[in-house]
């Protein structure tokens, strides 16, 4: 069976996602200056969730309950984030 290249990628995506990364390893993934901005947040109780790829580079997103805030590769902070879940 030949998988298209749009298929292959899904594919990868999907296994990708499987995969559970601790917190460490989610860490070592962080740039410096995302290091920066999550540690910051994380003295106001957020905990770095997961990194997004985006097309604008990795983009980590911290929770704290039902609050999200995002972190892009830059180290900015945004507390309103409009992102969507995936479930």
């Amino acid at each position: 069976m030949n998988l298209t290249k749009e298929e292959l990628r899904q594919l990868e995506d999907f296994e990708r996602r499987r995969i559970a990364l601790n917190q460490t390893e989610w860490w070592e993934r962080l740039s410096m200056d995302q290091k920066f901005g999550v540690y910051q947040l994380q003295k106001f109780g957020f905990d770095l969730a997961f990194i997004r790829n985006t097309d604008d580079g990795p983009l980590a997103v911290v929770r704290r309950g039902s609050e999200f805030a995002t972190v892009n590769h830059e180290g900015d902070v945004d507390l309103s984030p409009n992102i969507i879940l995936r479930d």
